[in-house]
């Protein structure tokens, strides 16, 4: 790399006397692009980035002038970079500090170690998919495995422990094994997607199914997975009864995951805050949601997820 500058950096010194940096002490002139592919220009004067802009174009060399989109062929991300994880963050040159920011907040997300994982599931991938058929069957098994202890134990150095027990797994056995299917009840605000919990997130981005009230807002209905299914569902009325016995006799059966969106009631109803079950052990309700009694008959575990 050529860099063109009347003075450098104590660092940039250091790269120049290592070698990795080529240094021209000078300001820059049009002639210097010979040669190159590729040019930035980060000297944060707007005459000297238009003429360096200019000059690089004319040339038909890439050019990226930073913070400056409209004088720049390609924009360069924030980039979060663990071995085999690669996360590129862009606000498409229109805020490079916000990029920065976001970056700072998926690194502090994303635990150390965590380039384990992908070279552990890779080794382990064929004989999933040998033992396991279908996707939405294989989709399950690793979500469990990146949520669970497997992957607790890989991120804890305990590499051999965790072949043991995802061999187990693959073998419909330990702590991976095939569990009922699971119905989430979730009471939320209709409306601001901000108020969702994190339990409300991890519900809605494990379903297979998500049944919601008409009035809950398109963009909390959007933190669901992609490729999960979407229906409105009120369940009331002796139709949606007979609909709700066949589906859970169908779709709802047994290792597939469902979750039941419905409105935060304003006034009325009694909901034992933070613990998602009143008193008994009975899974919490409020006043006038849908009845999915039908779905304890088919062995369907139902969970009740407290609103905001």
């Amino acid at each position: 790399m050529t860099l063109i500058a009347p003075v450098v950096s104590d660092e940039i010194t250091a790269f120049v006397t290592e070698g990795r940096v080529t240094w021209i002490a000078r300001s820059f002139a049009d002639s210097d692009l010979a040669g190159h592919n590729l040019v930035f220009s980060a000297v944060e004067d707007d005459v000297l980035d238009t003429r360096v802009s200019v000059a690089a174009r004319d040339a038909g060399i890439l050019v990226n002038v930073v913070d400056r989109p409209e004088l720049s062929d390609l924009i360069m991300p924030a980039i979060v970079d663990r071995d085999e994880i690669v996360v590129a963050i862009s606000t498409n040159g229109g805020s490079p500090v916000l990029a920065q920011r976001i970056r700072a907040a998926v690194e502090a997300a994303i635990p150390h170690g965590i380039e384990r994982l992908v070279h552990f599931a890779r080794r382990f991938r064929g004989a999933v998919h040998a033992r396991i058929a279908d996707h939405d069957s294989r989709r399950r098994f690793w979500a469990g495995f990146f949520d669970g202890p497997i992957a607790a134990a890989l991120l804890a150095g305990q590499e051999r422990q965790a072949a043991r027990e995802v061999i187990r797994a693959i073998n419909g056995k330990g702590v991976l094994a095939p569990k009922e299917g699971l119905l989430s009840e979730l009471t939320i605000d209709a409306v601001n997607a901000d108020l969702l919990t994190l339990g409300d997130l991890r519900a809605l981005q494990q379903a297979d199914l998500v049944l919601f009230d008409a009035g809950i807002a398109p963009a909390i209905i959007d933190m669901a997975r992609r490729d999960a299914r979407r229906q409105v569902w009120d369940g009331a009325g002796e139709n949606e009864r007979d609909r709700a016995a066949d589906f859970w006799r169908g779709e709802g059966r047994a290792s597939h995951e469902v979750v039941e969106v419905s409105k935060l009631a304003r006034g009325g109803g009694v909901w034992t805050a933070g613990s998602g079950r009143t008193g008994g052990g009975a899974p919490a309700r409020l006043a006038g949601q849908p009845d999915f009694g039908h779905s304890r008959s088919h062995e369907i575990k139902l969970w009740a997820v407290t609103g905001v």
